[in-house]
């Protein structure tokens, strides 16, 4: 799969055309990715490679993808889910690991304290 893409610059400079070749499973998933969040592969491709401030930017992306998250997995039972909606829930669950990670191993940490209490 080949995408055509347009960088723009911050400081106000020119379109930069850049294409890339991806193979079809990175494509597919890049692809799923962006469809998931509502927005252009080309959009995706950019917010992933600027980097932890363009994925989820920030709060608000991760509130809007939480609810769809919430609400593919309340149909999931009750009723079921489409291949489509599967594949974008397990892309969505992915995305929730890993937006919870830090604060999964923050948590972690604060009760290592109390785990060692415990074993005292």
């Amino acid at each position: 799969m080949h995408l055509r893409h347009h960088w723009f610059f911050r400081e106000g400079g020119p379109d930069m055309p850049v294409t890339i070749t991806l193979d079809d499973d990175l494509a597919s998933r890049l692809k799923r990715e962006a469809e998931a969040r509502q927005v252009s592969v080309q959009q995706w491709a950019v917010q992933v490679l600027n980097g932890p401030r363009g994925i989820l930017d920030q709060s608000e992306a991760w509130r809007e993808l939480n609810i769809r998250r919430f609400d593919l997995i309340h149909r999931r039972h009750h009723g079921g889910l489409s291949e489509t909606e599967a594949a974008e829930l397990d892309e969505l669950q992915s995305i929730a690991d890993q937006w919870l990670k830090p604060m999964d191993r923050r948590r972690l940490e604060h009760l290592a304290s109390y785990e060692e209490l415990a074993n005292a």
